[in-house]
């Protein structure tokens, strides 16, 4: 009997035999879309009892890589279930999230219940009339506390369709796959319709770009181009794939922007514009960089809290400052070393990226760690106060991983850098058990072949403000100048120059003509005065403000104390402000014309000499 004909009957043995030696055999799932127009998806979902009098099913409430409780069941419309001659049987709703099924004795169970799912973004449902992007989490019920075991997924497909795409291994049918585990069935998504696909191969393994919504206008083969190209770039830069089996890119054009991060792939939004210009491309590699480097960091490399994970409540954990803020930081570097940033595009945008955290005072009050661990309460939910109280482990983490990155080469004099670190710390816990941070604060020290543990402390674990000074020392960098504006005598010298305008400091938007306070940062004179956001800024020393309240303020000089009528929720207010100097420093870096031989050395090794960006070399030029 040759090996082909054995598959079948491999695949029924799979279905019903124990999984990982637990005695547990799998659950069938099938997967209808008859009211795809109305983003409803049906599952039926074939349960062993396992000879139990009764079976509590659960659905996941959070989606590794997007640290907030979602409650997905919140979808879900009535569960129903039958014996396998159709019977109904009782179900019972136990939790938020939990179902029991009274089995009456039976072997199996056939439960069935309807999803709705329109939320746009990457971690939820998304179903229309022509495709379906299913993702794990907000889709399978499973059997509480018996997940070791295969999981089997059929999708019958709306007429039209033409394909389903999926990292899980495919079965023996049409749009048939078989998750190995629990794990591995929430960490696949599954897109169902007739999207755009190119491929390329790495080390003989295929990439899959599987891109909808791209109406005409996404040029997909110029994107998975660009794509082949950074992803040869992270490769070389980790010494090899972490695997074996093939990648899948999922690209939904919704206009929006977002990415979430798999074993053998990822979900992305974009615009489907990015593909018209060279600028636009690289908008849209700036996420693919991030999301790719994530199949590294993140998904192998990951803090041990973070698997095996515990699908109904938090996975608590102080360096995801490590999985996500290391990850942005090397998203621009990996560009810039793939040929798509110049050495200047580089520091433009760790330039912008510093002045962001310098106008963010929740630096001073949130550490890193502390923003890492409390992800599940604030991260996903900024509200008008969190530029006061917190920072993000994104870019805040990025900016550290650029600092840090400094530090191990100047410590090690050139011989070490966070390259090596990120290397090492994959070769040591890309295992089963994930690393502590002690353990990555060893590795630091290790590294450097210094004890790193003080610069973590007061730059990761301690709110307060980053030192720059050892980043432009180690590459022979500076803050450029702020431009102070002219202002000059007449010719006749009658008149002195303007003085320099005076500063509020706050943010706003002008709604039907209203000046409506919308931000209002810690430090400012408008945050001592105590205007609140929501505040309408109606006059300036009784003169009504237009549509351009800055006008009026620029008419008085910093120190001079201005009357504010404003109002708030109705009530007319008066407030006192005491304008000041608005702050000049842009935190632009350049090259320090003194530099020296060693530290331009440094800057190459860093980020590479300048030189103009470049189109991929792995493929023909771009039509």
């Amino acid at each position: 009997m040759s090996l082909r004909s054995l598959l079948p009957l491999c695949l029924m043995l799979l279905a019903i035999a124990p999984a990982h030696g637990a005695g547990l055999p799998a659950i069938n799932y099938t997967l209808r879309f008859p009211e795809a127009l109305q983003h409803y998806v049906e599952v039926e979902a074939v349960v062993p009892t396992a000879g139990a009098a009764t079976v509590d099913l659960f659905m996941p409430v959070w989606t590794p890589g997007s640290y907030l409780v979602r409650e997905y069941a919140r979808n879900i419309d009535r569960v129903t279930a039958a014996d396998p001659a159709g019977g109904e049987l009782t179900v019972t709703k136990t939790t938020k999230n939990r179902w029991q099924i009274a089995t009456a004795g039976h072997a199996q169970v056939h439960v069935r219940y309807r999803i709705y799912g329109w939320e746009i973004n990457v971690r939820s449902n998304w179903i229309e009339g022509d495709f379906a992007m299913i993702n794990g989490a907000p889709t399978f019920l499973a059997v509480a506390d018996q997940l070791d075991r295969a999981y089997h997924v059929q999708l019958e497909l709306p007429a039209g369709w033409t394909g389903t795409y999926t990292a899980l291994p495919a079965g023996d049918r049409p749009h048939h796959y078989i998750a190995p585990d629990f794990d591995t069935l929430i960490d696949s998504p599954i897109l169902a319709g007739s999207p755009q696909v190119d491929s390329f191969e790495i080390d003989g393994v295929k990439h899959y770009l599987v891109t909808t919504g791209g109406a005409g206008v996404w040029d997909n083969a110029r994107a998975a181009r660009h794509f082949e190209q950074i992803a040869r770039t992270q490769v070389g830069f980790w010494g090899g794939l972490p695997y074996a089996e093939p990648y899948y890119v999922f690209n939904l054009l919704s206009g929006q922007r977002g990415g979430l991060e798999h074993r053998q792939g990822f979900v992305m939004m974009a615009d489907r514009w990015l593909s018209r210009s060279r600028a636009g491309l690289n908008s849209w590699l700036s996420l693919v960089s991030h999301e790719y480097f994530h199949a590294w960091n993140g998904k192998r490399l990951r803090p041990e809290e973070l698997g095996p994970f515990p699908y109904e409540h938090e996975a608590y954990t102080k360096t995801l400052w490590v999985v996500e803020g290391i990850t942005s930081y090397y998203q621009h570097v990996l560009l810039r070393r793939a040929g798509f940033y110049t050495q200047k595009d580089y520091l433009n945008t760790l330039s912008g990226l510093i002045a962001g955290i310098e106008r963010t005072p929740g630096r001073l009050v949130q550490s890193l760690s502390e923003s890492s661990f409390d992800t599940w309460i604030k991260a996903y939910r900024p509200d008008e106060n969190s530029v006061n109280t917190r920072i993000s482990y994104y870019s805040g983490g990025a900016l550290a991983a650029a600092l840090l990155d400094a530090e191990l080469r100047r410590v090690s004099d050139g011989a070490a850098s966070l390259d090596d670190v990120m290397r090492a710390a994959f070769e040591r816990f890309s295992g089963d058990r994930g690393y502590s941070e002690e353990e990555f604060i060893d590795l630091l020290t290790e590294i450097a072949g210094t004890d790193l543990a003080p610069w973590y402390r007061a730059n990761i674990q301690t709110p307060a403000q980053f030192d720059y000074q050892p980043l432009l020392d180690t590459y022979g960098l500076r803050f450029e100048s702020p431009k102070e504006p002219e202002r000059k005598l007449l010719p006749n010298k009658l008149e002195p120059p303007d003085p320099e305008p005076g500063w509020l400091g706050l943010d706003y938007k002008v709604e039907d003509g209203r000046i409506m306070v919308t931000s209002v940062r810690h430090g400012t004179p408008a945050y001592d005065a105590g205007l609140y956001v929501q505040d309408e800024v109606v006059a300036i020393n009784g003169f009504r403000v237009d549509s351009n309240p800055l006008r009026l303020l620029q008419t008085y000089p910093p120190g001079e104390e201005v009357t504010l009528l404003i109002s708030r929720r109705g009530q007319l207010l008066t407030r006192s402000a005491t304008l000041a100097v608005e702050p000049k420093q842009t935190f632009r870096l350049e090259i320090h014309p003194e530099a020296t031989p060693e530290q331009k050395a440094r800057l190459e090794a860093w980020v590479g000499a300048d030189e103009a960006a470049k189109e991929p070399t792995t493929a023909a030029a771009d039509s």
